[in-house]
């Protein structure tokens, strides 16, 4: 009877043990604090791309001494780049895909923005992580080390849409050269408070230096950030002054004083002269307005029912000479382009894939000083395109908001693999014990 007894006493021993072991790794450990949200749509620059350029994001590039080009790129110069998905995963920091641009021989400043809601008067901050290579050789050559990529990221406070607007931050600047096939990636920061309720935030590569052409110049990003660090300052009032200290009165008579009253001397008033006004001059050069409407009915006329396009590309130009570009983002505000000189220019525009004009592509005008020129240019969704063969989805008029992912609730998987390992113990300690019962009985004869 001893010997059955022990085993059982042992058996209970051993799950006491696992039933602690299955608890503590059941218990619910300190949720980690919450982390900040990146409000950035498509952050990794994933697919679909339109145009070159991930979903959420628009173009934008500086023409600059590109007619004539400098021969042998002996000064400053830059022309549009190339924008493309990146597939090989050597050169992707994050996802499945980073965005690439680049250009062969000829220089170029270039990258591509977002625009995204905040809240007035707080601070974002907005990083991102780059890398690049500048050779005449193919990959994976390591890249040259002497050419300056200019690899940097900007934020204007306004929400305006437009590089080259004066109020825009730009953060400092690099060159993370890539190699051989390492992606050397580098982060890159810049912090900026919103003057209003948009805030737009631009990526760029510059290798538009002189001398600094080479058969492939190429920069590439992933992994951006835009997160509110800093609320809005509270107005808080100062605390009023103390009341001053009132006199206290004394019953000390004083003597009154005997007083001479001066004889009054006339003077001459002097006869007031006309100040003289400072007329100001007139504006030097005008504005230039412009919006992309959804003309979903094809009329070439924004009806009461119809709303606006994103991803519209505007570009004011002059001959060969790009005054200002900027792309629309669905919004009623238009995007105005100002202190454009006086002369005629060519506004056109460029839809983006899957979306074809309803009105002219370009429109001729002549600005004068102090003048407004407000233009809207219809488009609409190609409604009989079966679909991209790369996967790209048609655009939609308007911004898009991703969905919120909701969260479930309810036991975890650990929880009931504990529980189901005590219920599987305790079964086993039942048929134990009615074992050693029955061999603990005495045989007959």
């Amino acid at each position: 009877m001893k010997r059955p007894t022990i085993r059982i006493s042992q058996f209970l021993l051993l799950l006491i043990l696992l039933v602690l072991a299955v608890r503590h790794d059941t218990e619910p450990t300190a949720a980690a604090p919450a982390r900040q949200a990146n409000i950035l749509n498509n952050p990794s620059f994933e697919e679909p791309y339109s145009g070159g350029t991930a979903q959420n994001w628009s173009p934008w590039h500086q023409e600059l001494n590109s007619n004539p080009k400098p021969e042998n790129c002996s000064e400053r110069y830059s022309v549009r780049p190339q924008w493309s998905p990146e597939y090989n995963g050597s050169i992707i920091l994050d996802g499945g895909r980073s965005q690439h641009i680049g250009n062969q021989f000829d220089t170029w400043r270039a990258g591509v923005m977002q625009t995204v809601s905040v809240n007035p008067g707080s601070t974002y901050r907005f990083t991102f992580s780059g890398t690049g290579r500048a050779s005449n050789d193919q990959y994976p050559i390591p890249s040259d080390t002497s050419v300056n990529l200019g690899i940097r990221g900007g934020i204007d406070p306004n929400g305006s849409g437009l590089w080259s607007d004066g109020d825009v931050v730009w953060g400092g600047s690099g060159s993370p050269h890539m190699g051989g096939g390492s992606g050397n990636w580098q982060q890159f920061t810049v912090e900026a408070t919103a003057t209003g309720n948009q805030m737009t935030v631009f990526v760029q590569g510059d290798t538009s230096g002189a001398n600094q052409c080479r058969a492939h110049l190429d920069v590439w990003f992933d992994k951006a950030e835009l997160v509110e660090v800093g609320p809005p300052p509270t107005n808080t009032p100062p605390p009023p002054p103390p009341p001053p200290a009132q006199p206290v009165a004394t019953n000390t008579p004083v003597p009154p004083t005997a007083t001479t009253t001066p004889a009054v001397t006339p003077t001459n008033t002097p006869v007031p002269t006309e100040t003289p006004t400072n007329t100001p001059e007139p504006p030097q050069g005008g504005v230039i307005c412009v919006n992309a409407f959804s003309d979903t009915n094809g009329n070439g006329v924004r009806d009461e029912v119809e709303g606006y396009m994103a991803g519209v590309t505007f570009t004011v130009s002059q001959g060969s000479q790009v005054a200002a570009s900027a792309v629309s983002n669905g919004s009623s505000a238009a995007i105005c382009f100002p202190a454009i000189e006086a002369g005629s220019y060519v506004v056109s525009q460029q839809p983006p894939r899957n979306v074809e004009m309803t009105t002219a592509q370009n429109a001729t005008v002549d600005v004068t000083n102090g003048s407004t020129i407000s233009l809207e240019f219809g488009s609409r969704p190609v409604t009989d395109d079966p679909g991209s063969e790369n996967g790209e989805a048609t655009p939609t008029p308007g911004d898009g908001q991703a969905a919120d992912e909701g969260s479930g609730s309810g036991p975890s998987p650990l929880a009931l693999l504990g529980l189901g390992a005590i219920l599987v113990a305790v079964v086993l300690l039942v048929v134990l014990i009615v074992v050693l019962i029955r061999q603990s009985r005495p045989t007959e004869g």
